[in-house]
């Protein structure tokens, strides 16, 4: 009866050994199906990180280009500024045809800026007309 009782132990055991194998079995299986996951999320990551860094580099590329441009565009325009000043202290006429603009935004009448600006009557009136519309 003690052979039997411990036959009956000893296969009760190996059945409890064989259900934590197949336990521990499955929680291996688990966990590198979990490890595959984050490894392929890993993956992923990676190739996005590498896709930014890429994206960042030519926007930095391009802002550097665009700095340029404005730097080229601002001597540009330095350079017809001082043109423009140049052309407005070579033309005397211009002077006064700004002069009776400004005359006519202040309510001044024909007679006055052809007095003031030496300008003919058409000349006043054209420019009167055309100041006043605005």
């Amino acid at each position: 009866m003690i052979g039997e009782t411990a036959l009956i132990l000893a296969a009760l055991a190996l059945l409890l050994a064989l259900a934590a194998i197949m336990i521990a079995w499955q929680m291996w299986r688990r966990s590198q199906r979990k490890l595959d996951a984050m490894s392929t999320l890993m993956r992923e990551l990676s190739r996005s990180r590498d896709s930014y860094r890429k994206q960042l580099e030519e926007l930095q590329t391009a802002n550097i280009g665009m700095g340029k441009k404005l730097a080229d565009l601002g001597r540009q325009l330095g350079g017809l500024q001082e043109q423009q000043q140049e052309l407005a202290l070579k033309d005397p006429q211009s002077k006064l045809y700004s002069r009776a603009a400004r005359m006519v935004q202040l309510g001044a009448d024909v007679e006055e800026i052809m007095a003031e600006c030496e300008m003919p009557r058409a000349e006043a009136e054209l420019l009167l007309s055309l100041h006043r519309q605005r």
